[in-house]
């Protein structure tokens, strides 16, 4: 993660149009953290433009699958 980035482990703010808003999500996610927020990011109010995706019934899939690299990394999962 490039050093200017600066995602917070804390409940608060976060934006989704932001151009970086992937790669935080990224850390956010192999650091395991259930929240965080874009409070202190110097990208905080940055926007990309955002295009609208017209989704077809082809293009859908209503079923998810899980990684095998993080398959074995869950833990008390219950469905």
């Amino acid at each position: 993660m490039k050093k200017d980035r600066s995602p917070v482990h804390a409940k608060g703010y976060r934006n989704v149009f932001c151009p970086h808003y992937r790669n935080c999500l990224d850390q956010a996610s192999k650091k395991y953290w259930n929240y965080w927020t874009c409070t202190n990011c110097q990208y905080k109010c940055d926007q990309e433009p955002v295009t609208d995706v017209l989704a077809s019934k082809e293009s859908t899939n209503p079923y998810y699958s899980i990684s095998p690299a993080i398959n074995g990394k869950l833990k008390n999962v219950s469905i």
